[in-house]
């Protein structure tokens, strides 16, 4: 034999070797291949009447000079022959007939029985056998395929007159030129054919009687002319031997016990063959027939292992592309079946175990090795069995692998190494495939590697004149496993030192080489990419420049893909995506511009339920569940038709610049238009900041699972679930439906500083005005509508810092004449008008008047009093420090929506910053409150600051008008009519003070206007945020007391000459009524008289100038002042002059708190003047 059958297994002395050969032209290879399959599952058959059965193993091809070795070992013998073609014609039966008697020509020193199975004729074409012997039909059959029947036509056997039948041996006289059709079997096609297996089981059967009958025969030799056996080399060299001794028939008895041995172990007799076997071993080991001897040790391990390990069977499960899931065996789950020359449980006597039942003279598993190791020794001692040395030691492997001791199997195999075999290319890789499989079966991927790798490099070798690409790169490809590399890079861990780096890249190097030699630009370019983005860190700068400057050549060529790559064999490559060229270090979905960020009216309006849960806190999270699912999901939302934005940061590690082109977001579930990006990076440099660019065409839900890009030439779709430093595999974006867009602009003048405002993130336009305190300004605010959607809705509101009150006085427009411009259409614009009105409280700071009592007198003492302030100025340095200007901050918001938003209720909200600077302009310094002439009236003193540098004239009382230089302060009085009771009894009753009440009252009589000429501006000053005290608001509102003054028996009327001399006695009497509702206490009445003497003195007690006759002073209790009150008393006056009687009652107010009581008076107005002539 020239080459060693890899395959070979210690149950192959236990099959018979049956051969299926292809005959003629007309069967396509496909064909004959499936029909070889199905042949090969039927590998074991039961003979009936029998407690054996037969096994077989079916070869293609097999070399005639393995078949010399027949005699040497039984089982490498041809004892059956299998021939299968096609007919299409008459003149194809006798061709194929021809061939069929030559294949069995060929193998006919050992050939036990034949067929031949023709496919093609059908049943009524009998005249195709008119000429030969008798016709056999079997009967219609009908075969079920996919719930159809078919009728398939009758199958028709040719057999001669001396046919082999079922239990008969055949005639061994008859010549096989007698009949040349003998053994012909013809089946309609290949695929109606369903009687194959039947006649294929006959045919064993014929084939396992022929094997009992020679068994039989061997076993009843005649002691006197027993043959001598010889091995295929022992022929040719002519070994002489003593055919005369004792010696020579001991080695014809030992050769042929070990013949019997084969005999019976293909017969299904293990147990017998044991025994032939040992007797075998004992004769020819005291003839030192060494290699016959090693035969005989063989033999007796293969039958002691049948024995011992029944489940040995040859799986027929097809492989699977490991590109899909779920079993390898296609054909479904196949139960071991157990040989029917074993041993098993069922064939033993109940209650014996078969590992405890021992076969005389069966080996141990130790034994077996031991038995094995003396064989491959017996055979070491001659070079022509070398092919039959390297069989054993596999056999021997196997039997190693299967007791798991995998070190001595390696022991075995190494052994084989050194066995010299002269073989050619194409033997040497499969010698060391066989060495690779077997190294990968005990564990040793790494040197089961070595040896695949060292194949793939014979089919290339430069003395192989055809040099064999394709099957090295496959060989190169099984090679990763053992090295510890992928070509998938989600199994090959990045930074993690696993296997051998220098190894790695060596083998990538030669899988690219190879690739590139098989004309597979694509599948190089594939293992390029892996070798620089995974492996990358075991290579130096210039490597990796030469390998970036390789792939750019490749990708110039053929361009580098995204998708898997399916290889001819079935494999698939998976995409190697560049996820670290460059690296990212963040990735971040960024939110809409404020102003087009999309607003839910749900949300908006939304009120959170109360808690009604009786606990304070609780540890356990209810709704952490609902969380975590939420974490994937971005809380801000995209709109349908908008420009959105992700932003990330790159950087490049490698050490030469590295273009990136193509760069945009990856997204499943919607419909998103990626607007690539390109950018340019620095050898190891960054990160850079990186915005791509994308727009949603349609609503819905949107994830984005990562981005693609193009890299030296190669397209990378690069996902969140392959890059490490992402814990989330996808980002959830929800698309509402889209919105319009509008667009804002004011005629003021932009604002050179940003807004303090808390939301000021929607502001697209901004304003900047500076106004004198009172001043107006109207301001156009232009819409511009710049989408294709209409704005059906629009909202405009204010937010300041102001109060609600003041922010409404300070700004305002018209809405109903903007809410009829809508719908505003797209590319349309429509102007709003916003007036401005600079409020101030129009306060000097620190002037503010403490409650201080100027009821006695008149305006004109009043006046006098207080003085002018002109002049001046030399008080009123600093002037930006002493009046500093005021701020206001204001966000005119537009909230509108329109389109299909709307009907989802979303809409968009924008706003105009306003910046309005106020100045000072007109500041009430002093005030005060003084009785007038009218009891229903009173008047309000002002004294007025002019705080511009220009002169301003002040008008006032309609009709009156004032100039005031900058800088200088005047005092005008301003009579108004005094808040009735009631007004004030009213208000009281729905909540307000009554210091409120009078506020506003007097606010809505005075009308202060200013205006200054050189600067062209006018405006007005409000008294409505001047704090007034209590005796102010006593005389602001009327009194609850109504007075009635007799003098001498005569009513007072006001501003009445009133005149006495002196000595005469003056009687007074005053009655009171008085509204209780004003009254929480007693009062006092009080009679005052005395002197004004026109220089701010008053003389309250000239005792020598009058007196009084009864009581001025009077206590009043709440039951007197029920009805109405009188008091008399007389006044005598000593000398003459010019008198005042001042009338007023008071009562004191005692606080809830701590805080000092507070007095109120009511006084008789106007004050009596008397005239005290001598």
């Amino acid at each position: 034999m020239s080459c060693p059958d890899y395959s070979q297994s210690s149950e192959d002395h236990q099959c018979l070797l049956v051969i299926v050969k292809l005959i003629g032209t007309h069967l396509k290879s496909k064909s004959y291949h499936r029909l070889f399959d199905r042949i090969s599952r039927l590998n074991n058959v039961r003979i009936a009447d029998q407690q054996r059965g037969v096994w077989l193993r079916y070869r293609k091809s097999y070399p005639k000079e393995n078949n010399d070795w027949g005699d040497f070992q039984a089982h490498r013998k041809v004892v059956g022959l299998l021939c299968v073609g096609k007919i299409t014609s008459n003149a194809d039966i006798e061709n194929l007939s021809k061939d069929y008697e030559q294949m069995k020509k060929y193998y006919a020193n050992t050939l036990y029985d034949s067929r031949c199975l023709l496919f093609g004729v059908l049943a009524d074409d009998s005249d195709l056998f008119d000429d030969g012997p008798s016709v056999e039909k079997n009967g219609s059959e009908t075969l079920d395929a996919g719930n159809k029947n078919i009728d398939c036509p009758e199958e028709v056997i040719l057999e001669s007159d001396h046919a082999s039948q079922k239990n008969n041996l055949p005639n061994k006289t008859e010549p096989l030129q007698q009949n040349l059709r003998s053994g012909v079997i013809v089946y309609p096609s290949a695929e109606c054919c369903i009687q194959l297996e039947d006649h294929l089981k006959d045919y064993v059967s014929s084939l396992f009687w022929v094997l009992e009958s020679k068994r039989l025969d061997r076993s009843y030799e005649k002691l006197e002319k027993l043959p001598l056996l010889l091995a295929p080399f022992e022929r040719v060299d002519g070994i002489t031997i003593d055919n005369e001794g004792r010696s020579f028939k001991k080695r014809c008895q030992g050769r042929l016990r070990k013949h019997i041995g084969d005999l019976c172990l293909l017969a299904g007799l293990p147990g017998e063959a044991i025994s032939h076997y040992s007797s075998a071993a004992d004769n020819l080991r005291s003839v030192n027939d060494w290699l016959w001897l090693g035969a005989a040790l063989e033999g007796l391990c293969a039958a002691s292992a049948v024995i011992l390990y029944p489940e040995l069977h040859k799986p027929g499960s097809l492989t699977r592309n490991s590109s899909f899931g779920g079993s390898g065996d296609l054909l479904g789950s196949r139960q071991p079946r157990h040989r029917s020359g074993s041993f098993t449980s069922s064939s033993l006597p109940s209650g014996i175990d078969r590992y405890d039942y021992k076969v005389k003279n069966c080996l141990t598993p130790d034994e077996i090795i031991e038995k094995y190791k003396e064989v491959v020794l017996q055979y070491s001692k001659f070079k022509a069995a070398c092919v039959i040395e390297t069989e054993a030691s596999i056999k021997a492997t196997r039997i190693l692998i299967l007791q798991q001791q995998n070190l001595l199997a390696s022991e075995f195999l190494k052994n084989l190494l050194f066995i010299n075999i002269q073989l050619s290319d194409e033997e040497k890789i499969q010698r060391y495939c066989a060495l690779s499989h077997l190294y990968s079966q005990i564990g040793m991927e790494r040197k089961a590697a070595f040896f695949k790798r060292v194949a793939a490099m014979q089919c290339v070798a430069p003395s192989n004149p055809n040099p064999a690409w394709f099957q090295c790169y496959n060989l190169l490809l099984e090679t990763l496993k053992g090295y510890k590399l992928s070509v998938d890079p989600k199994e090959f861990m990045y930074g993690c030192k696993s296997g051998w780096p220098v190894i790695q890249i060596r083998l990538l190097h030669e899988l690219v080489v190879t690739a590139k030699r098989m004309g597979n630009t694509a599948v190089a370019i594939r293992h390029m990419q892996f070798l620089l983005h995974n492996m990358d860190n075991h290579l130096s700068d210039e490597e990796r420049r030469e390998m970036a400057s390789m792939l750019e050549s490749c990708t110039a060529k053929v361009e580098g893909t995204p998708s898997p790559l399916v290889l001819d064999t079935g494999t698939i490559l998976p995409a190697v995506p560049f996820t670290r060229l460059p690296k990212i270090r963040s990735f971040k979905i960024q939110d809409l511009a404020p102003h087009l960020r999309p607003h839910s009216k749900a949300r908006k309006n939304f009120v959170p339920p109360p808690n009604n849960s009786p606990f304070i806190y609780s540890p356990i999270q209810f709704g952490s569940i609902g969380r975590e699912r939420s974490k994937l999901k971005i809380e801000y939302e995209w709109i349908q038709g908008d420009v959105c934005e992700v932003a990330m940061q790159v950087y490049n590690p490698m050490p030469l610049e590295l273009k990136v082109s193509n760069m945009s977001v990856l997204a499943e579930g919607g419909a998103l238009e990626a607007f690539p990006a390109s950018l340019s990076l620095p050898a190891e440099s960054g990160p850079y900041p990186v915005n791509l660019l994308s727009c949603p065409h349609a609503a819905g839900d949107i994830n984005i699972v990562g981005y693609s890009m193009t890299v030296l030439g190669v397209k990378s779709q690069c996902r969140f679930r392959d890059i490490p430093q992402f814990k989330q595999h996808k980002y959830a974006v929800k698309v509402v439906p889209a919105l319009p867009k509008l667009q804002l602009q004011t005629s003021l003048a932009k604002s050179a500083t940003f807004t303090s405002m808390a939301d000021s993130g929607s502001i697209i336009s901004s304003g900047s005005l500076s106004l004198y305190a009172g001043q107006s300004h109207d301001c156009a605010v232009v819409l511009t509508n710049i989408s294709t959607l209409q704005i059906s809705e629009l909202l405009v509101t204010l937010d300041s810092k102001l109060s609600k009150q003041k922010s409404s006085a300070f700004f305002t427009w018209d809405d109903e004449q903007l809410q009829k411009s809508l719908p505003l259409e797209p590319e349309s614009s429509t102007n709003l008008t916003l007036h401005i009105t600079a409020i101030a409280d129009f306060l000097l700071q620190d002037s503010i008047l403490a409650d201080v009592d100027t009821s006695r007198g008149d305006i004109s003492r009043s006046t006098s009093r207080c003085g002018s302030r002109k002049g001046s100025t030399a008080s009123f340095s600093g002037f930006s420090e002493t009046y500093p200007m005021k701020t206001v901050e204001a966000l005119l918001k537009f909230e509108y929506s329109g389109g299909p938003g709307m009907d989802a209720e979303h809409f968009r909200e924008c706003s105009v910053s306003l910046h309005v600077e106020v100045q000072s302009s007109l500041l009430f310094t002093k005030w005060d409150v003084l009785p007038a002439e009218v009891p229903s009236m009173c008047y309000l003193v002002f004294d007025l600051l002019n705080t511009t540098d220009q002169e301003m004239e002040v008008y006032y009382s309609t009709d009156r008008c004032m100039l005031i230089e900058a800088e200088e302060t005047t005092r005008i009085p301003y009579q108004v009519e005094r808040c009735p009771l009631d007004k004030v009894t009213e208000l009281t009753t729905a909540g307000d003070s009554i210091e409120h009440i009078c506020r506003q009252h007097v606010a809505s009589l005075v009308d202060i206007r200013w205006q200054c000429p050189a600067l062209d501006i006018a405006g007005f000053a409000s008294i409505a945020e001047i704090p007034w005290s209590e005796s102010m608001v006593d005389l602001i509102r009327m009194s609850p007391i109504e007075w009635e003054i007799l003098l001498n028996g005569q009513l007072y009327v006001a501003n009445a000459e009133i005149s006495y001399s002196v000595g005469e006695m003056v009687r007074i009497a005053v009655n009171i009524n008085a509204h209780t509702d004003f009254f929480e206490d007693d009062i006092t009445l009080n009679i005052q008289c005395y002197q004004d003497h026109q220089n701010g003195v008053l003389d309250y007690m000239p005792l020598d100038k009058f007196s009084f006759e009864g009581s001025r002073l009077i206590h009043i209790t709440q039951a007197e002042l029920h009805q109405q009150y009188q008091h008399h008393c007389s006044l005598l006056f000593f000398c003459s002059g010019q008198y005042k009687l001042d009338v007023f009652c008071s009562s004191k107010t005692i606080q809830q708190d701590s805080s000092p009581s507070t007095i109120h008076t009511w006084k008789c107005t106007p004050v009596i003047d008397v005239s005290i002539a001598e």
